[in-house]
């Protein structure tokens, strides 16, 4: 007689045979959730519910293991019930248990096949279980060793004083941690860019996120790859050439004007952009880039921004350097060239010699097999001017200039510079149309437009693409060269030129701090190699590499400033060289003074009034200050100042010499002997102050200077020809008998760059 089931754990054993005994799955949990929850003294079957319940699930695997674990009992119970059927087949009810084990399992139970036991893995289980188990300790090992990173919100630039506020140091402590880190020479107000600062940042365990307010800056509207839907636009054409091969009488003739009389020397010195309407009912817009090599950069400019580039090439002087650099310009920046050959109406001309020697760089004309138009041309008479004409209408028709006339105004700044009405701008349209009372942003200054002006002075009331205007309204002087946006309105334009002076100026401080910084290191060890002698400043300088000498450069206009930049860092050699720590358009101010003394340099005003004040502040800092308006003469006074740099050259002058006959010692007062050279003058005369060298047969075996000349016993300055004398060198006593004396002086030249 079956005893009747208690709620004990003991019943809650599992029935394998999946018979009413056990129950199944579901009732044994069921069951063991009732004996777990009830008070056999009170009844109360909640009581000790809830623990339990978080009990278990705190004891529970992961999902992945769980259900591992489940195979793995799984397994077990199967084999258990496997053995227990084999030690029970020696009745008559073998066949009836075999029978049954065969039976499908139960829906619900756990039973399974022979086939599904088999099938499982007891070693892959134990060897994926032990697997996890490294997995999991190798993540809270890597958690312990790299711990998260705080994030610490940083601007683009900031200085050391507002880091260390930032992170919660005292400048002071901040500043010796730097130094802790490698960094050197440390101030305060050092400004830090953002790799520099990100680098700090991860070293005091931060992850530095930078805060670079592009979001607040102006950009272009990206071009659509099918330009077809736009209209045509005027094609931009550039004049290049060598100087005086009649680029700028071409242009006169062109747009019936006479530039080249008020250009003084004949050279041009600023940009100028104009539009020409053709009789073909075309238009064409020139750009007059200055053929003087010291406008390399505003040459290269104008190749980037235009079409077409119309290369002039004098028919009586053919190729020269300024052509071959136009030509480069021109090829890198992927523009195509139409030559154009002038002063075709001289007697003595070889116009087939130019095609010629264009062709060996590579510009090959049509006559010559080549796709490149050549035109001979005359600014004076006019003489194949229309050609000309014809020939940039066609190219450009083939070229298919398009561009959007709506939407945003878009273009580039081609000169700044202040007339009687105020700052104005020649600008190149390139993408809307410009009216009246828009906003435009152009680098780090605004305007509002008061006035649209043409090459000739008229006020006009709208400029569309591929037409350069003059225009008025400017805050600031813009600078050449810079993009031109439209904004939306007035706050728009502040907000995106404050956005821009911010980051400008910290930059700017950053590159003072660092150029300060870094004269003031170099002046610091200079007085200490001068403290050490003459002789290892001169080594030192020498295995130094080039010395630089510093200048702060100011200007009135963009194009005069980039042309003196250029001018003055193309002089120098492997000795000296020109390093130049600011270049900006306006007058000098006390900023340009103090970076200029703070560096041992020079103060540059090209085309400009210098103000009295900072004349005597310069003056009171013993800064230099170059005022110059011409840029050849400013180049000779840079050439001087380097120059002054240069070690000079020196020779050596045999003045004397003398052979030794005989070596003898004496006593000094010190009761110290040493050893004299007794010598006959052969020639000149030997001077106890300048240097001397000895030779033994064609090898100098000294080099030095005496430091005792004597006659019997007198001491003397100076021995002349076939007198007798002792000698004594200075820290050198190897000579010997039939060695040759040889006194020379050092003669110093001045070199020049």
């Amino acid at each position: 007689m079956r005893e009747p089931r208690s709620n004990t754990v003991r019943d809650l054993r599992f029935d394998p045979s999946g018979g009413s005994g056990g129950g199944s799955i579901g009732e044994s949990i069921r069951i063991r959730r009732t004996a777990l929850s009830h008070d056999p003294e009170t009844g109360d079957r909640s009581s000790d519910r809830k623990a339990a319940l978080e009990k278990h699930l705190a004891s529970r695997l992961d999902p992945e293991e769980e259900m591992e674990d489940l195979g793995f009992r799984r397994h077990r119970r199967a084999k258990f019930e496997k053995s227990g059927r084999a030690e029970r087949e020696t009745g008559p009810s073998s066949d009836r248990l075999k029978s049954r084990d065969k039976r499908p399992k139960r829906q619900g139970g756990y039973r399974e096949s022979e086939a599904e036991v088999d099938e499982y893995d007891v070693d892959e289980y134990h060897r994926r279980r032990e697997e996890r188990k490294k997995q999991k300790k190798e993540r809270s090992r890597q958690k312990q060793v790299e711990p998260e990173l705080s994030p610490l919100y940083l601007p683009e630039f900031i200085s050391v004083s507002n880091f260390a506020d930032v992170v919660g140091m005292r400048p002071a402590q901040f500043v010796e941690r730097m130094e802790e880190m490698g960094f050197e020479d440390v101030s305060y107000s050092h400004v830090l860019d953002a790799e520099t600062a990100g680098l700090i940042a991860t070293e005091f365990g931060y992850e530095p996120i930078f805060d670079t307010g592009a979001e607040q800056d102006l950009t272009a509207t990206p071009e659509p790859e099918d330009k077809s839907i736009w209209p045509t636009r005027p094609p931009v054409v550039t004049i290049m050439g060598h100087v005086d091969h009649g680029k700028t009488t071409i242009l006169d003739w062109l747009r019936e004007s006479s530039v080249a009389a008020s250009e003084h020397g004949g050279i041009t010195q600023h940009i100028g952009a104009f539009s020409v309407s053709m009789p073909s009912g075309k238009k064409i817009t020139f750009l007059d880039t200055p053929g003087h090599a010291a406008f390399l950069d505003m040459r290269r400019r104008g190749a980037d921004v235009t079409d077409i580039v119309v290369l002039v090439v004098a028919a009586d002087d053919s190729v020269k350097p300024q052509t071959v650099e136009a030509i480069k310009h021109a090829t890198s920046a992927k523009v195509p060239i139409i030559v154009a050959i002038s002063k075709i109406d001289k007697e003595g001309i070889h116009p087939e010699k130019v095609k010629q020697d264009l062709s060996a760089h590579g510009i090959h004309v049509e006559d010559y097999g080549g796709d490149v138009q050549a035109i001979g041309v005359s600014g004076k008479t006019g003489l194949g001017m229309l050609e000309l004409e014809e020939a940039i209408v066609t190219l450009s028709e083939v070229l298919d200039h398009r561009a959007d006339a709506n939407g945003s105004v878009e273009g580039w700044v081609i000169e700044g510079t202040t007339k009687s009405y105020g700052r104005v701008a020649t600008v190149l349209v390139r993408r809307g149309t410009l009216r009246p009372g828009d906003i435009l942003v152009a680098g780090s200054t605004w305007a509002r437009v008061r006035t649209l002006r043409n090459e000739a002075g008229i006020s006009i009331s709208e400029a569309t693409p591929g037409t350069p205007v003059e225009i008025d309204g400017w805050r600031d002087q813009p600078t050449a060269g810079t993009e031109l946006l439209q904004a939306g309105d007035e706050q728009h334009a502040k907000d995106v030129v404050e956005y821009r002076l911010e980051r400008e100026e910290n930059q700017k401080l950053g590159e003072d701090t660092t150029a300060i910084n870094e004269a003031r290191r170099d002046m610091a060890e200079k007085r200490k190699r001068e403290a050490g002698g003459d002789e290892d400043l001169a080594m030192e300088e020498k295995s130094s590499g080039p010395k630089a000498v510093n200048f702060v450069l100011k200007a009135d206009v963009d194009g005069s400033a980039e042309a003196v930049l250029n001018s003055i860092t193309a002089i120098g050699n492997n000795e000296v060289y020109a390093k130049v720590l600011r270049s900006e358009v306006g007058p000098i101010s006390e900023s340009d003074v103090e970076l200029a003394a703070a560096s041992n340099g020079h103060l540059v005003c090209f085309n400009m009034a210098i103000d009295a004040a900072m004349s005597r502040m310069a003056e009171s800092l013993g800064v230099n200050i170059m005022d110059h308006n011409v840029i050849y003469k400013l180049v000779d006074d840079v050439k001087d100042t380097l120059s002054e740099q240069l070690a000079p050259t020196v020779t050596h002058r045999v003045t004397g010499e003398a052979e030794i006959g005989q070596v003898f010692e004496i006593s000094l007062k010190s009761r110290v002997k040493t050893s004299i050279a007794g010598c006959k003058v052969r020639n000149g005369m030997i001077n106890r102050t300048k240097k001397v060298r000895v030779l033994r047969g064609q090898e100098t075996i000294y080099d030095g200077s005496i430091s005792s000349l004597k006659n019997v016993k007198k001491d003397v300055t100076e021995m002349r020809k076939d007198t007798e004398c002792g000698i004594a060198f200075e820290d050198w006593t190897e000579f010997a008998v039939g060695d040759q004396i040889q006194c020379y002086e050092e003669i110093f030249e001045k070199r020049h760059l």
